[in-house]
């Protein structure tokens, strides 16, 4: 079955705030996804952007009380580096460790010398940390080639990855067929329109797609 992530802000609730979380816990979501950033003063909290001084950020400990009484996964989407080891100790505390996933910001260094970090956390590897600037040649009108296919799932066998997190305009159907020859699954972000989450959802390979409309984008899959 396809795993629906809520996007933080979905169904119009604001990005990154306790009101999202609350809504997407009453959603039919498996997951829900919050930005990680810390504080000036060391504090895990949610928020996209760099985090100023007097910004009301909620703090993460906060979300993780919301979400361990619940059966939902939690998406920390990393913001910026070495946030791991702080996030899974605060997941540890809250009994959320078997319900934490990591995307953003993953440091491959770290996962290659720590295995326990893979063991410990899923990890939707974003395809752009396996391969820097590869957005940016897209967005430069370049096309993703059977070669770069090829090539991220190498990396991905490389550093032990099962998921790879892309863009849902890389869910081409020559895409789908390199990720499922090389047994990579792939979670899509963000699809909010409910006909392409239903197109993407017949691929073998797609485990989990993110979307601002979980509702809509579940009754699509599920017909």
């Amino acid at each position: 079955m396809v795993h629906i992530t809520a996007h933080s802000g979905c169904d119009g609730t604001p990005d990154n705030s306790l009101e999202f979380v609350r809504h997407a816990l009453q959603t039919n979501a498996d997951a829900l996804e919050v930005d990680v950033r810390k504080t000036k003063d060391g504090i895990l909290a949610i928020s996209h952007d760099a985090i100023l001084d007097d910004q009301d950020a909620p703090a993460l400990d906060a979300v993780f009380a919301l979400v361990a009484p619940t059966d939902k996964w939690i998406n920390c989407d990393l913001k910026e580096p070495d946030l791991e080891n702080a996030v899974i100790d605060l997941a540890r505390g809250h009994g959320l460790l078997q319900r934490l996933i990591f995307s953003g910001t993953v440091s491959l260094e770290r996962v290659r010398m720590d295995e326990t970090l893979r063991r410990d956390v899923l990890i939707y590897i974003n395809i752009e940390e396996l391969m820097p600037g590869l957005y940016d040649r897209l967005q430069d009108g370049e096309v993703l080639t059977e070669q770069d296919m090829q090539k991220a799932a190498d990396l991905c066998r490389e550093y032990g990855f099962r998921v790879i997190n892309v863009h849902e305009r890389l869910c081409t159907p020559e895409f789908m067929q390199v990720m499922d020859k090389n047994d990579i699954v792939v979670s899509a972000w963000t699809i909010n329109d409910p006909e392409r989450a239903a197109e993407v959802a017949q691929a073998k390979c797609i485990e989990n797609i993110t979307s601002r409309a979980p509702e809509l984008v579940r009754g699509a899959i599920d017909g």
